[in-house]
């Protein structure tokens, strides 16, 4: 096969010319069809074979053009489409696209229309030198070649060409053709677009499209009123005229005995295309008119009863009518109906319906809240979705639906959700929770209590300025400065893994420990709450040794150094001890912490003893944030419940009451409010570390801690339950009777734990559980809690250990009691937390048991 030489026109395509051999399809430069290049095209094994196909190509038809070969020149433009369409250069075609638009054959005009369109815009400089020919081809007499040059002007028409050309396009409007006229309204709406001084050019033709029977031009003219429309609102009293003759048209369509129903017919409704758009328009057409309204109240009514929902048709429609009845001054009934179609949508399959449901709702959900809420529960289902599009436009929705009558419980709603969604959404989660907080909280005292409720559920997760803002809330608010840190100081206690709630318990243990160690602040029946100045310390320093996070630790280091500093005034009998931890700041890493550590270290030299008590005064509050708490009720600021049992209090205190409308163990286990009970789960044996319960940090009211193993009695309860607390449960009878097969209630990360349940002779059944460590290394630290429905009563021993050393199985164990006063009705379900520390890690999981056998 011969080497053919450089091709001078070929050079462009690939930036060089193009060698090599040639396949026989450019065999004498003949020129190809469209199919065959296609054919040759697809051929092609790599990108390099495509881009030499297409160069010969491009060089043999740039040939053609230079040569002015007219019998192949529509062709060599075809070819030239498919070309662009694949991402290659053509623009050396566009002035054989005018030349075969002045054709007088209609082939190849109509390949010139094409090409016209595709390969030029309304930027190109030669489009103008088209316009006569455009001209020209209005006034044919055949009705297609009028059809290409209205398409074409609709199309790609600049500002010079729609003012030339609309005299003649407002004649055609009033053509006897409806082909004619539909295309010419279509062409009206682009010189609208772009001629602002002639937009009322078309005003007197729009009525009678209209007016019009055939509906393909019934649809061009209710585009052209609604581009109008929106070009110019001023016009929309003027057309207001016209909604008889669109509700006529409507009605039409949506009875069942229509005339030409099956011509239109998709899916079972008749031409839903039509459908849409004369909604569309009714809805500007009603916009702020009562009169215009009522006007179609009634067929807004017929549309939305009548067409079904099975098909996506179908919902289209009903889509576009809820939009129409939500934006006009619609009768209450019939928002409640479009209200309501909107929640059958949510109830769909189908996720794009679900989407296009929720995304209305956030634009409508200030139209009427008070049916929206009869939603809320679907609404708040949707945040459970897999897809993440669906949970983030449901939160929108959730959020907006808060009001001052629903916070407490719309809270409550998204911190059960919190505790299970997924970490990419716990952010935005927390953000819209501490918003909504912030906007609608009753009083200082509930935002407050949220506020370190959602810290201690996704305290990671929880915004730099949202923490500052609870520090400026709990500034502002010194009657509650002492409950405030001592609620803090106990859930620092239990827990040092969520970031914010360490951030924030260290600056307030720093500005107001004097609070917390002063020996004032009272419980429960007047019982003093009684924190030492080490103990303190001796939380400091656990932070400083465990971070929550330990790519972020210079920043707590920073904040445990300026609490520090500032309790060498509240607490100065720990100042030495003071001294030698800011002392080990001095060498660190980090620049900012080791100047700080160095500058407070000075700060205590001998020199500084008559300034320093004023230098390390609390920080001072803005008149602004003052002004804020004192607009809102602070609440009760009396410290009314109790810490978990074995917190290493040396006073006990009775039972408290506790604020048990936060969030509800029955929404953890989805039982029906006022339905649940919480649960009693047990501390860890020795009663050392504080380690609270599931209630604590969900401050459900009436928990029952069981005694520390060894305990004598009730007497040794614990001084301060922060979170809500009771009573301790008395332990049930064990006299065996029945036993049942074992139960995994939890598996995951070498941690196995089985329940073996036992029932009673009295009703009542004991569940032991064993717990399986099959890891390599101890876990350490080991707490095992448990929740119940209120229906059930649950009495916790504490656990054999708090250590379940490796290749174990069984060694450790924990008892007990259960009593459901709904056996046989209800089974029991138990919502379970697990905590240890495994190579140094603290781990804590959540889980939920419900496979226990039939009775219990």
């Amino acid at each position: 096969q011969a080497c053919w030489p450089s091709v001078p026109s070929a050079r462009g395509v690939l930036g060089g010319w193009v060698r090599g051999p040639l396949p026989p399809l450019f065999a004498g430069g003949m020129s190809i069809k469209l199919r065959e290049l296609i054919r040759s095209i697809r051929a092609c094994k790599t990108a390099a074979e495509e881009r030499a196909v297409i160069a010969r190509e491009c060089a043999l038809i740039r040939t053609a053009f230079k040569e002015d070969d007219n019998q192949f020149r529509h062709r060599n433009v075809a070819k030239l489409l498919f070309i662009h369409m694949m991402g290659y250069p053509t623009h050396f075609g566009q002035m054989e696209c005018l030349k075969l638009i002045a054709s007088s054959k209609f082939p190849e005009k109509r390949v010139g229309y094409l090409g016209l369109t595709q390969l030029l815009d309304e930027n190109t400089e030669v489009l103008m030198l088209v316009t006569n020919s455009i001209k020209n081809d209005m006034g044919n007499e055949n009705q297609y070649v009028n059809g290409l040059a209205l398409c074409a002007l609709g199309n790609i028409g600049s500002n010079e060409m729609c003012r030339a050309l609309a005299r003649e396009v407002e004649h055609m409007m009033a053509a006897t053709n409806p082909y004619i006229r539909k295309k010419a309204a279509l062409c009206a709406m682009r010189i609208i677009r772009k001629v602002d001084e002639i937009e009322d050019k078309f005003n007197g033709k729009i009525g009678s499209l209209l007016e019009d029977r055939n509906h393909g031009v019934l649809l061009a003219g209710c585009s052209l009123l609604t581009a109008l429309l929106e070009t110019n609102r001023d016009y929309i009293k003027e057309f207001r005229r016209h909604i008889p003759s669109l509700v006529r048209a409507l009605r039409n369509m949506v009875t069942s005995g229509y005339t030409n129903a099956a011509e239109y017919d998709i899916a079972g409704i008749t031409d839903p295309f039509l459908q849409a758009r004369i909604l569309r328009l009714l809805r500007i057409l009603g916009e702020r008119s009562v009169e215009a309204s009522d006007e179609m109240n009634d067929i807004l009514a017929q549309v939305a009863t009548n067409t079904e929902g099975t098909k996506n048709t179908g919902n289209s429609i009903l889509y576009e009518c809820v939009l129409t009845i939500m934006s006009i001054e619609a009768e209450s009934g019939l928002r409640v109906l479009g209200v309501n179609i909107l929640g059958r949508f949510l109830l769909s399959r189908d996720n794009n319906i679900r989407y296009v449901a929720l995304a209305t709702l956030q634009r409508v959900v200030n139209v009427d809240m008070q049916v929206m809420q009869r939603h809320r529960n679907t609404i708040i289902e949707c945040l459970k979705d897999a897809d993440i599009s669906i949970r983030k436009r449901a939160l929108d929705v959730t959020y907006s639906l808060i009001d001052d009558t629903n916070i407490k419980s719309m809270t409550k709603e998204l911190l059960n959700y919190l505790l299970v969604a997924d970490s990419d959404f716990k952010e935005e989660l927390c953000s819209r929770i501490c918003m909504a907080v912030e906007k609608f909280s009753p009083n200082r005292r509930w935002q407050i209590d949220t506020l370190i409720k959602v810290m201690c559920l996704g305290g990671n997760y929880v915004k730099e300025q949202q923490r500052e803002r609870f520090c400026r809330v709990v500034a502002a608010t010194p009657e509650l400065h002492s409950y405030t840190v001592i609620k803090l100081y106990f859930n620092m206690k239990e827990s040092l893994t969520q970031e914010a709630l360490v951030h924030v318990g260290v600056w307030c243990l720093g500005e107001f420990g004097d609070h917390l160690v002063s020996g004032r602040a009272v419980g429960p029946d007047n019982q003093p709450i009684h924190v030492s100045a080490s103990d303190v310390l001796d939380l400091m320093q656990d932070v400083v040794r465990k971070p929550p996070q330990a790519d972020k630790a210079a920043a707590t280091h920073t904040l445990v150094a300026a609490a520090l500093i500032k309790l060498v005034t509240r607490c100065p009998g720990e100042f030495e001890r003071i001294r030698k931890l800011l002392q080990r700041f001095e060498c660190s890493l980090n620049v900012d912490l080791q100047q700080r550590a160095c500058e407070f270290l000075e700060l205590l030299g001998s020199d500084w003893d008559a300034s320093r008590s004023g230098i390390l005064d609390r920080m001072p509050v803005a008149d602004r944030e003052i002004g804020g708490a004192d607009s809102r009720d602070i609440g009760d600021a009396s410290i009314d419940e109790v810490p978990p049992a074995g917190a290493g209090r040396p006073a006990p205190v009775g039972g408290g009451g506790g604020a048990k409308d936060l969030l509800d163990l029955n929404d953890l286990l989805d039982a029906p409010s006022g339905a649940a009970q919480p649960a009693a789960p047990a501390p860890a044996a020795g009663g050392s570390g504080g380690g609270g319960d599931l209630l604590d940090l969900l401050d459900g009211g009436g928990a029952a801690p069981a005694p520390a193993a060894g305990g004598g009695g009730g007497a040794d309860m614990g001084l301060l339950d922060i979170f809500g607390g009771g009573g301790p449960a008395p332990a049930a009878a064990a006299p065996a009777a029945q036993e049942s097969a074992p139960v995994v209630a939890y598996e995951k990360n070498g941690l196995k734990i089985t329940m073996f349940c036992r029932k009673e002779a009295n009703g009542s059944a004991t569940i032991m559980a064993k717990f399986a460590n099959s890891l390599t290394v101890p876990m350490t630290n080991f707490v095992f809690e448990a929740a119940v429905p209120k229906y059930v009563k649950l009495n916790m021993n504490p656990a054999t250990g708090q250590v379940l050393p490796p290749q174990t199985d069984g060694l450790v164990s924990q008892t007990m009691q259960v009593e459901n006063s709904m056996a046989g009705e209800k089974g029991l379900q138990m919502r379970l937390r697990i905590g240890y520390v495994a190579n140094g890690t603290p781990v804590q999981e959540m889980a939920q048991c419900g496979n226990f056998p039939p009775g219990y």
